[in-house]
């Protein structure tokens, strides 16, 4: 079990650390239009070229969050958990069918609200890590505080919006995955600690 542990850890670090990543490349780049605002050489600021990384960390976060779901005995597993492993899979999807579908046709792609930076394939993963949040603050997977983490930096990643500095309101979500990833690593390490050493070796 400490090893499922660990390989959930490491997912949830790694997809939390790509989704900070991810947040902190489009801000360096120049703000972009806002609906009207646009036209008079004010172009949107350009995100659909980033859009892999911030795939790859929702399918690290995925990963992690369906292995933690799947840990433990009944009284640990939460619906509430594998629910949120179900919408970031979702979410991973989403985001892989439009960037498909984007690389195959040349101009606008007509599914960028599945993959672009304020879409669908965003929406379904933040909805997500809300949900593992409500999940861990009723189970015992991990310390309630990991959940309320989620669920605070999910609220304020609802403000996100990419053309603006404002795309730096999904950095906690990112940061809050960081920390359940170490709180999963930290609780691997006491159950390797817990178990006897006939145990270890016949592990």
């Amino acid at each position: 079990m400490a090893t499922y542990m660990r390989a959930s850890a490491v997912g949830s670090a790694a997809g939390g650390l790509l989704w900070t990543l991810h947040a902190l490349l489009i801000n360096r780049r120049p703000e972009g239009c806002i609906g009207d605002t646009c036209g008079f050489g004010v172009m949107p600021r350009p995100t659909e070229d980033l859009a892999w990384v911030f795939l790859v960390a929702v399918v690290l976060i995925a990963l992690g969050t369906t292995t933690l779901s799947r840990h433990g005995g009944r009284g640990e597993r939460s619906l509430a958990v594998a629910g949120g492993a179900a919408l970031a899979i979702a979410g991973a999807v989403a985001l892989a069918a439009g960037l498909v579908v984007n690389a195959v046709i040349t101009g606008d792609s007509p599914l960028w609200w599945l993959h672009d930076s304020d879409s669908l394939g965003r929406v379904l993963p933040v909805a997500g890590s809300g949900l593992v949040g409500i999940g861990l603050l009723r189970s015992r997977l991990l310390a309630p505080w990991t959940g309320v983490a989620l669920i605070l930096a999910a609220l304020a990643s609802l403000g996100f919006n990419a053309q603006n500095e404002r795309v730096l309101l999904t950095l906690p979500l990112g940061l809050a995955w960081i920390v359940v990833g170490y709180a999963t690593f930290v609780r691997s390490k006491r159950e390797d600690a817990d178990r006897s050493p006939n145990q270890r070796l016949g592990a």
